[in-house]
């Protein structure tokens, strides 16, 4: 039984064990990023990917699937691909990703906030499935989202969104290296500018950021912006639900208030005049 027991000691807890898996597997985990095409200019359509980058922890090599890189291989003019062009370049990149992944199962692979159809594994898989291709599927089980174990370890409020979203302000604040990174936002742009090359060094640079903030935070160093109280939740609500959910601590509050109320008992009889 554990004798400390509330909803914030839980998310801790939960994010502490995640955070141990990682130490337990061997070196056998991946730190992945992508980039696409803007959300909100496709009329419904699924935003086209334009670049993964994995760094693989256990020989610290990175490699990276970008239209960039893969248009060089099909001998294909970067600056001026047709619409048709495109498909075939991004169809070659996630065959090659898919690949890369049917062999790499068993691992870990660490990223930050790649949970939704929008964006992440799903959306990734989704888009190669448009282009002729098969689902792409890693377990869940296998999936460690880096945002989420640092949201329940020191809750959500750990960075600002602004300006440039909490990966690049928590980089920021940690003194790491955001050299070529780009916000959201500004991918998007580099796309319909067709800058490919910015897009492919600003998903390496990413990768490398979700590297160094794991490293940093295993360090012991990692500098956030969340408060001790809230952490801990040590508000009048935080306390008295961690009394409720903790029998141990329940069962000590119990006996409190009965010596209290049994030491108070003549004070009160005499100030009432309650006693015989």
């Amino acid at each position: 039984m554990k004798i400390l027991n509330s909803y914030r000691i839980n998310q801790r807890r939960e994010a502490r064990l995640i955070l141990k898996k990682l130490e337990n597997i061997n070196g056998k985990a991946l730190v992945v990023h992508y980039s696409c095409e803007s959300f909100y200019r496709k009329a419904g359509y699924t935003p086209r990917v334009t670049g993964i980058g994995i760094l693989n922890k256990e020989n610290n090599e990175s490699i990276i699937f970008s239209l960039h890189l893969s248009a060089q291989i099909l001998k294909k003019d970067i600056s001026n691909l047709s619409n048709t062009d495109l498909n075939e370049v991004e169809k070659y990149m996630l065959d090659e990703f898919s690949r890369y992944v049917s062999s790499h199962m068993s691992y870990l692979w660490i990223h930050w906030n790649m949970r939704s159809a929008s964006y992440g594994f799903q959306a990734i898989s989704n888009r190669y499935r448009i282009l002729g291709g098969q689902e792409i599927s890693i377990p869940d089980s296998n999936k460690i989202d880096l945002l989420q174990v640092f949201g329940k370890l020191f809750t959500y409020s750990f960075e600002a969104h602004k300006p440039c979203g909490q990966l690049l302000n928590l980089a920021n604040r940690n003194k790491i290296s955001v050299r070529d990174a780009l916000p959201g936002a500004d991918e998007a742009a580099a796309f319909e500018e067709k800058d490919y090359l910015k897009l492919h060094m600003s998903t390496m640079r990413k990768v490398e950021i979700i590297d160094r903030l794991l490293t940093t935070y295993q360090c012991g160093k990692l500098k956030h912006n969340s408060k001790v109280r809230e952490i801990y939740d040590v508000t009048i609500p935080g306390v008295i639900m961690l009394v409720k959910e903790s029998p141990f601590l329940l069962l000590i509050w119990t006996i409190i208030i009965f010596i209290f109320s049994t030491a108070l008992s003549p004070v009160i009889q005499r100030l009432f005049g309650t006693s015989r």
